[in-house]
């Protein structure tokens, strides 16, 4: 926060309107705050060649909606007609990243850990 909010608050009693309009200015300096934040962690991403969190998803999501039904063997050697292999979707995925300018070492990672950080949590 910067310095002026502090030195708006003396010693002496505010009135309720004061207090909203300096709570106001707290909000609205933390937004500005984390504003600044995210920009700088999208242009780190984008220096580093890292696709954006919206990006990730966009591929996921149209992996998932192109990825053909393959069937797999599941518990009891039952066949699961409706699965699809993880392995071709994040394939799949990283290729479309790929095809949009964004680096091929960084694209798989970005993708498992999207994927992990969604599922797990």
């Amino acid at each position: 926060m910067t310095q002026t909010a502090p030195a708006l608050v003396s010693a002496r009693k505010r009135t309720a309107g004061q207090l909203a309009i300096l709570e106001r200015m707290a909000k609205d300096e933390r937004k500005r705050e984390d504003a600044e934040r995210k920009r700088r962690e999208r242009a780190e991403r984008k220096a580093a060649g890292l696709p954006d969190p919206r990006e990730l998803d966009r591929a996921l999501v149209d992996a998932i909606r192109d990825a053909p039904l393959t069937g797999t063997h599941g518990a009891e050697d039952r066949t699961h007609p409706h699965a699809v292999h993880v392995l071709g979707i994040v394939r799949r995925a990283a290729h479309a990243l790929q095809r949009r300018g964004y680096l091929p070492a960084a694209t798989v990672p970005a993708l498992v850990a999207r994927i992990s950080r969604d599922t797990v949590g």
